[in-house]
């Protein structure tokens, strides 16, 4: 086990990025899967966009096609999951907004 920390306190910074990444990654994927999270949330979404925006931002040291592919695929879903979902609440959030402050006003 000693390597292995050793191993650790030797990483560059974009190597760093990458496994703070994959463990945001793992965090997010057991917290759905434990019950602890909806798969559906903003939450979730937003997770999985820092996670492959930090193994994306890993890359910059070591290019690899396939999984700069799959960061980059998963930004892009991530944040359109995430518009569309503040998209679809936005009537709702704009009605308690006007809500709140007309009795402000008041």
């Amino acid at each position: 086990m000693s390597q292995f920390m050793q191993y650790l306190t030797h990483l560059g910074p974009f190597e760093l990025t990458g496994v703070i990444g994959f463990f945001v990654y793992i965090t997010m994927f057991g917290a759905v899967q434990l019950g602890l999270m909806d798969g559906n949330s903003n939450a979730y979404s937003l997770g999985n966009v820092a996670a492959a925006s930090l193994v994306a931002i890993s890359l910059i040291q070591e290019f690899n096609l396939a999984s700069a592919l799959i960061q980059g695929s998963w930004i892009v879903i991530g944040l359109i999951g995430l518009g569309l979902r503040l998209w679809k609440a936005w009537p709702s959030t704009r009605r308690v907004l006007n809500a709140t402050l007309e009795t402000e006003v008041l």
